[in-house]
Order: C-alpha cells, then structure tokens, then sequence
C-alpha cells in the first residue's frame, strides 16, 4: 500500500462553467504542487479528476494537513492507494479501520468508476461485514453513522480512507486582482482580510507601527495571514507612527489605505470594521473600492471561521462597531506618511 491524500475543490468552483471550472482546478493543482516542493513535503505523483486531486506521498498526514489549507480546497483526507482487486481492498479497509475505528456505528461508503467484476454495494457488504468481524463493539448505521470508512476505485486504482480534514473552500488565490488589508492587533482585520483571500484575492497588508515598534499581537496575525499564502509569506507596507492622530487611529487607518491602494494601482481596500450606512456615506471613494466582508456576517460564521483560521475570539482584541469613522486627513497629509513608509515581508511560524 502506498500513502495517498484525497483533495476536494470546493464546492464553490463546482458551480463555475466547465473552462472556468478547468482553470481553477489548475490553479489549485499548481497552488499545491508549489507548496509541496517548497516545505520539502516529498510525493512521487500528482494529478487532477473532475473535483479531486490525488497526491502519492509516503507524508500523506503531513500532506493532508497542509493542503486543507490552500483556498479552493473543501477538504482532504489521508489514506492508502492499492490495486482495486476485491480482496485486497477487504483486506486493506479491514486493517485501517481496527486502526482508527473506536466503538460506536460506522459505515462503509463506496464510489467507483470503470469496469469491474463487482458493484459498490458489493464492496460496502463484504468490507463492512469483515469490519464487524474484528470483535470490537462496531454497529452499521447506514443513515448516520458515527464513523465512515470511505472506499474509491477508479480502474485499476483503489483509495481507502476513514477521515476529512476540513479546508476553508472558495477560490484560489490569484483568480481576483490584489487587494490592500488593513491589519493590526484585532481579530476581525485578520478574519476580513482572511475573508478576501477566501474570495481569490491576492493580498498585501497595511499596518500602522507603534512607537515601540509593530505590536506582538499585530505580528502574529501577519505571520497567520501568511500561513494561508502560497510560499507561507506576505507583503506588508509598514506606516510609521503619527503621534497627532493616534486618538483616531481606525479612521487614518483606512484612509491610509485607500490612498496607498489609489496610488499602487491595487483593487481596493479591506477593513474589518462594521460600519453603519451612515458612516459609509461618508467614506465613499469612487477611484477605489473599500471591502467590508464582517459587515453581514452572524457570530455563529465568523466563530466557525475564526477556529478554521486558528483564533480565538473570546480573548482576541474586536473592533468597537460604534468606532466613529470621521476625519479631516487631508490628501497631502495622507501621501506625506505614506511617503515614509516600507515593504516587509512576514513568514508564517
């Protein structure tokens, strides 16, 4: 048996006309080829079907993990790839389930494509009556089991099995044009930020430097941000401190970024603020457009995403969503900081 990682595109990229769909996948199959040779993740073969892509890797947990989180990948899971004869997938499915099978129900679910001498039904049968077989306390729940040994036998190829590592779905980065996100200390600039990627948008952060320099806190969501890029890096432009307006720090901020997005040719700007309709009025650019992905969003998603992304918004810094957004920052004043800024880059831990 050789290691092997099932990959799933997201959901997302199914619902794309067939040559858009095609050149996503692609993206996504480069995305994680680079990855792959990058951390020194070693596999002898790669390749692509409609929605999955197959790794052969002796690294396959490894593997798993990484990859579920590239964006436009749904999901991934570990296993093993063998000869579809039957009895070697009995034998096979048999040995990883008295590995990771605990007490409880459990099914076995088979998908099959090409010519063979038995059904899908008949792998299930044979495979989870000799599961039942191992004296552990296994029941069959065909509806809602606890526990599912997962079979796929493509021709002469055969897949198994029992676990999904969840990944984050939606499009790979590189499909949308390169946005400015505002990040700092708090925990929604990250997941907005987050979010846009999730959208396909190539990123480069902006932060404001304190006088001691840039905040631990603001350095490790730089460093998670960059945990969700291809190469594990990201760009920043670092603002010095302005000691005159650090009282309206949140306001300088998007407009700081606006304006380095204006002048960088970029597609916009990202901010993790929720402001009312009132305070965007206000904040209307027509030459650049501002994103503000948590300002419909429920806590039930932004808590489910936040354990996805590795936060934990019960002791993470938030936004005040009554953070006023007026300002008097001129154009000039604006291009004055900006003019002292840098570029960093940050890589993930």
């Amino acid at each position: 048996m050789e290691g092997v990682v099932v990959v799933r595109t997201g959901g997302e990229i199914g619902i794309k006309s067939k040559p858009v769909r095609r050149a996503y996948e692609n993206l996504v199959l480069k995305t994680i080829h680079g990855i792959l040779k990058d951390e020194g993740i070693p596999f002898s073969d790669i390749w692509r079907t409609a929605g999955r892509i197959y790794i052969r890797t002796e690294e396959s947990e490894r593997a798993a993990r990484r990859v579920a989180r590239v964006f436009g990948v749904s999901s991934t899971s570990p296993g093993v790839a063998l000869k579809s004869d039957l009895e070697t997938i009995v034998q096979a499915g048999t040995e990883i389930a008295q590995k990771t099978l605990r007490s409880g129900t459990f099914a076995v679910r088979c998908r099959r494509t090409g010519s063979h001498p038995y059904s899908s039904v008949q792998v299930a049968a044979l495979l989870g009556e000799s599961i039942r077989g191992l004296g552990k306390d296994l029941k069959v729940d065909l509806t809602n089991p606890q526990q599912v040994i997962s079979v796929e036998i493509r021709d002469e190829l055969a897949i198994i099995y029992a676990r999904a590592i969840r990944g984050p779905d939606g499009f790979p980065v590189g499909t949308q044009e390169m946005l400015l996100g505002i990040v700092d200390e708090t925990a929604d600039s990250l997941l907005a930020s987050w979010c846009m990627m999730k959208r396909g948008a190539q990123l480069k952060a902006l932060v404001l430097e304190k006088k001691e320099g840039l905040t631990s806190s603001t350095l490790v969501n730089l460093r998670i941000l960059a945990g969700w890029m291809p190469g594990n890096r990201i760009r920043a432009i670092v603002v010095p401190p302005n000691e005159r307006n650090a009282d309206r720090l949140r306001p300088l901020q998007l407009q700081l970024a606006v304006c380095a997005a204006k002048s960088k040719g970029m597609g916009g700007a990202v901010s993790g603020l929720q402001p009312s309709l009132k305070a965007l009025r206000k904040i209307t650019q027509p030459q650049v457009c501002i994103f503000f992905p948590l300002i419909a969003m429920d806590d039930r998603l932004l808590e489910r995403w936040s354990e996805m992304v590795g936060i934990d918004l019960s002791v993470s810094a938030r936004y005040d969503k009554k953070t006023s957004l007026d300002h008097d920052f001129s154009d000039s004043e604006l291009e004055r900081i900006l003019s002292a800024s840098k570029e960093i880059t940050v890589r993930a831990d």
